[in-house]
């Protein structure tokens, strides 16, 4: 999945109800600044609820440039005889 960044906005308003703080998400969601690339969650703090911010895995076409290789030209045929690709250089000295 990758690397999360958890953030938490400022000032962290507190609430009293998990559904509390699932509004403010929502709220948040449609119109933070940073809705393009973070999300908003509920968390439970201490004995209350906040609203944790969450960076996004940026979008796969994002992720960095293609790189193609040309396609290669056949090999050509060793020019070697038989025997030197075989044995060797040093075979039957």
């Amino acid at each position: 999945m990758g690397n999360l960044l958890l953030t938490v906005p400022e000032p962290e308003p507190a609430f009293d109800t998990r559904e509390e703080a699932e509004e403010a998400c929502g709220r948040l969601a449609r119109t933070h600044p940073d809705r393009k690339t973070h999300s908003f969650l509920p968390r439970r703090r201490g004995d209350g609820w906040a609203v944790a911010k969450v960076a996004l895995a940026p979008p796969a076409h994002q992720l960095g440039t293609e790189t193609r290789a040309d396609e290669r030209p056949p090999t050509p045929d060793d020019p070697r005889s038989a025997h030197y690709r075989n044995a060797g250089p040093y075979a039957g000295t």
